[in-house]
């Protein structure tokens, strides 16, 4: 950086020097070897447009990227004109929030002009089995890498991994292959923040459709035989776990202690939150009702704002008036909306095989011969739709419920915001075609556009 692009920015942000004079001294050192940083700035103060970031180009390649012309939408706030300047796989400025600097070796400037667009942080999805006809009980490191690809046209940039109750031999065998996938997945696909366990420790009354026979005992010795540090979240019963050793353990290790498909009552739940107990999975569903003499974990974990709690956003699993009740009784900061997607989501095929069992699409419902439901068909942007055509909130809500929330949970300060020095996973909305994603971004990479 030299010391005039110094200036000028210390100009741009101190209002020393007029906007017509910052653009002079800018236009005045397009015809030097500083012209990609000075192209960047002329973008991002002043909306100039250059060429489109090329489809082929390669990943290595040193580069700006600025988005002009949109509205940024972070989780909570409101609507905002805002240029983004992003360096590799992070946003280094905003039209807003500028750094003193900008050490760079880039050698080329594009941009995308995203007039008529909202710009929002990418989709994060914490509990997702799979999608395409893919599976991550069952599906190879290639698979499991094409589906991570396909994820960004619903805005979804990064995902953890859900494993379902499974032998031992085949839930190692799919976390060394998860563990695999992520080392070999490309920049432009959806990131994995590690894995999530749905059991093997669950209850036997309320399994749904996890395999009965690969249920085991909520007991630490278990948990180690599979144990791995890509395992960031694990659902089980806090019932079966005597005096909570498990729940400790996790929380110890900095995994997340999810209680679900679970028949504990709200005085075990209480007690296990203060031992480390962090948030339900898939409120309401595989777990014991509400009862008003018996309020269970469900009402545990509404009336508890220590607890985050998921929920599925399709319609069936919870009725949209249970949403709102949900929405109205929790903090919008302790509630995340999941896909639970199953791998028939957008498949080819109207059955495959799930936790050993045979799951069929019946007209938007996924479901096993008894006619269970075995999770959803849907992704994280009609989550987002959902909520919005059900009036329960607008987009800025939804941002909440499907980003912010989850990268809070599981300790990722450098996602779900758009701001300075945060990784650049940003989806570019066209809200006025029912908040359709237009452009997925994922580490500075366009991963997807429409």
């Amino acid at each position: 950086m030299t010391d005039k692009i110094e200036q000028i920015i210390h100009n741009y942000k101190n209002k020393s020097a007029g906007l017509g004079q910052v653009r002079a001294d800018l236009t005045g050192l397009l015809d030097t070897d500083l012209k990609p940083v000075t192209q960047a700035l002329l973008a991002l103060f002043f909306n100039e447009t250059y060429s489109e970031l090329p489809a082929d180009i390669k990943p290595d390649q040193d580069y700006f990227l600025v988005i002009v012309n949109g509205s940024v939408l972070n989780p909570g706030g409101e609507l905002k004109k805002e240029n983004i300047l992003i360096y590799k796989d992070k946003i280094v400025a905003t039209s807003s929030n500028m750094p003193d600097n900008l050490e760079t070796t880039a050698v080329n400037t594009y941009t995308i002009d995203a007039k008529d667009l909202v710009i929002t942080p990418g989709l994060i999805d914490q509990h997702i089995h799979g999608g395409y006809g893919y599976d991550f009980n069952l599906s190879s490191v290639e698979d499991m890498i094409h589906l991570a690809q396909m994820l960004p046209r619903h805005g979804v940039t990064s995902i953890v991994p859900t494993i379902m109750t499974a032998a031992e031999s085949v839930i190692k065998e799919q976390i060394n292959r998860v563990k695999l996938a992520k080392k070999a997945l490309p920049d432009n696909a959806a990131r994995f923040l590690g894995i999530h366990l749905e059991g093997p420790y669950l209850s036997l009354k309320h399994k749904g459709i996890q395999p009965e026979n690969d249920i085991l005992p909520a007991v630490v010795e278990n948990f180690k035989k599979i144990e791995d540090p890509e395992i960031k979240i694990v659902s089980y019963a806090p019932e079966e776990d005597k005096d909570f050793k498990l729940t400790r353990y996790l929380a110890s290790k900095d995994i997340v202690p999810s209680a679900g498909h679970t028949s504990a009552s709200a005085e075990i739940i209480e007690e296990a939150s203060k031992l480390g107990l962090k948030q339900v999975t898939h409120l309401f569903n595989a777990m014991a009702p509400l009862h008003h003499r018996n309020p269970g974990v469900i009402g545990e974990a509404l009336t508890n704002d220590n607890l985050y709690v998921e929920v599925i956003p399709d319609g069936l699993h919870l009725n949209p008036v249970t949403i709102d009740i949900i929405l109205r009784t929790k903090p919008d900061s302790r509630v995340i909306f999941i896909s639970d997607s199953l791998p028939l989501n957008h498949a080819s095929t109207d059955s495959i095989v799930f936790g050993n069992q045979q799951v069929f699409r019946k007209e938007n419902r996924a479901v096993n011969t008894d006619g269970t439901l075995a999770g959803s068909l849907i992704f994280l942007d009609t989550a987002i739709r959902n909520l919005i055509n059900w009036q329960l909130g607008n987009l800025s809500r939804a941002l909440r419920l499907t980003s912010l929330n989850s990268a809070e949970n599981l300790g990722r300060a450098d996602l779900g915001q758009i701001d300075r020095d945060k990784l650049a996973d940003l989806v570019l909305w066209n809200i006025d075609n029912n908040y359709q994603v237009n452009t997925t971004i994922i580490n500075g990479q366009i991963a997807f556009k429409r």
